[in-house]
């Protein structure tokens, strides 16, 4: 919570110091975050959550990433994704103009409209794209009782 009130203050004062040079005629400077800043932001992933008659189908847009690097925790009625994409090795004598690609952290969480049987669940990752298929349990049938 800290961190995004200092993340926040120096927005602020970036914005305030652009405005200030430009009312003197000067060209305001690209506000650049710090190296750590976009480390310690969690990203979330567009998802999408389909229901079927026999099953719950989550797909998750996870680019850039490896399968070893997701994490999935499943209860009967919640989905949590998680994934830590790890910066790329920096070469030395090589001046970056932007530097936009960064490491950094995924983490969805999304109730489920039904209860799953997560022991056979199956996911799948291809292309950037997280897929996870949960098997709902069985609902047994309502047998209704007369009252006498």
């Amino acid at each position: 919570m800290i961190d995004d009130f200092r993340i926040f203050e120096e927005f602020m004062n970036r914005m305030f110091e652009n405005a200030f040079n430009a009312s003197r005629g000067e060209l305001p400077q690209l506000p650049l975050p710090r190296s750590g800043m976009l480390a310690k932001t969690n990203r979330q992933p567009y998802i999408d959550v389909i229901e079927t008659d026999k099953e719950i189908v989550a797909t998750a847009e996870m680019p850039g990433l490896k399968k070893e690097d997701i994490n999935i925790n499943l209860t009967d009625e919640k989905l949590e994704i998680s994934a830590e994409s790890k910066q790329e090795e920096e070469k030395k004598g090589k001046d970056y103009l932007y530097r936009e690609r960064r490491s950094g952290s995924y983490y969805r969480s999304v109730l489920l409209p039904s209860s799953i049987d997560s022991n056979n669940a199956k996911a799948s990752y291809n292309n950037g794209v997280l897929e996870i298929k949960m098997p709902k349990k069985e609902i047994k049938k309502r047998t209704p009782i007369k009252i006498e």
